[in-house]
């Protein structure tokens, strides 16, 4: 094998992934990177579902929606929104936890009095630590 040869079909083949990955507008580029942290979530999620023995249909259930709708959010053509994370979180059992990557300045700002001082006003916890919506004045 002639090593000039094989380093540049490998500079065309980075070249070909760049162009590739590259967006002429901000949107399309957004929507790669939520894609990209959609699917870190559902990789865990999967992770958590198969150790549990759950199919997506069993999974769907457990959340109140569609296997359909399920299998559109693995596909990528659905995007996931905050409200059925924490519906998985429920139904899984499990906690998410967010790391910020690319800084040692950011500190994590939120403490159990910071989320007390939050929620109280706004929701009421009944004896099993489940929150409900407080009645808007």
């Amino acid at each position: 094998m002639n090593t000039k040869s094989s380093n540049s079909a490998y500079g065309e083949i980075e070249t070909a992934f760049k162009t590739m990955l590259s967006f002429d507008n901000e949107q399309d580029q957004l929507e790669l990177d939520a894609k990209i942290i959609m699917a870190k979530f559902l990789e865990k999620v999967q992770e958590i579902s198969t150790q549990k023995g759950l199919k997506k249909k069993d999974l769907a259930e457990k959340i109140g929606t569609s296997a359909s709708y399920i299998t559109q959010l693995y596909r990528g053509h659905k995007l996931l929104n905050l409200m059925t994370l924490a519906k998985l979180q429920r139904a899984l059992e499990i906690e998410f936890d967010v790391a910020i990557k690319g800084t040692n300045q950011i500190k994590n700002p939120i403490n159990e009095e910071i989320s007390g001082a939050y929620l109280k006003p706004r929701y009421a916890s009944d004896k099993s630590g489940e929150f409900t919506k407080r009645p808007q004045r």
